[in-house]
This record gives structure tokens, sequence and C-alpha cells, in this order.
């Protein structure tokens, strides 16, 4: 019992900084997938406009004729 007693602080430090590495871990995953989110909603975004302006110049040629 008296060398768990000894042993205790070191297993308890060793315990409290695996904690603290996968809170940063999950917190570090959650920011990059936010920032992976927000890269593929501003492509979406790009493409739809992409889209809208072809379609407006083709009604423009349309139009003009």
């Amino acid at each position: 019992m008296d060398n768990f007693n000894e042993y205790l602080p070191t297993i308890l430090g060793v315990l409290f900084l695996v904690i603290i590495w996968f809170i940063i871990r999950r917190l570090f995953a959650s920011i990059s997938d936010k920032i992976n989110n927000s890269e593929t909603y501003k492509e979406d975004t790009v493409r739809v406009l992409e889209e809208i302006r072809d379609e407006l110049k083709e009604l423009n040629r349309n139009n003009s004729k």
C-alpha cells in the first residue's frame, strides 16, 4: 500500500496530462472541421454563382437576338 501511495502523484499527473492532451486534440479537430466546412461552403457558393452568371449570359444573348 505504501508503494501505491508513493506512485499516486505520478499516476495522477500522467492521467491529468493525458486528459488535457485529449481535450486539446478534440478542440483542434473541431476547429479543423469548421475550417474545412467553411472552405467547402465557399467553393459551393462560388460554383452556384458561376452557374448563375453563365445562365444570365445565355439569357442576355438570347434577348439581344
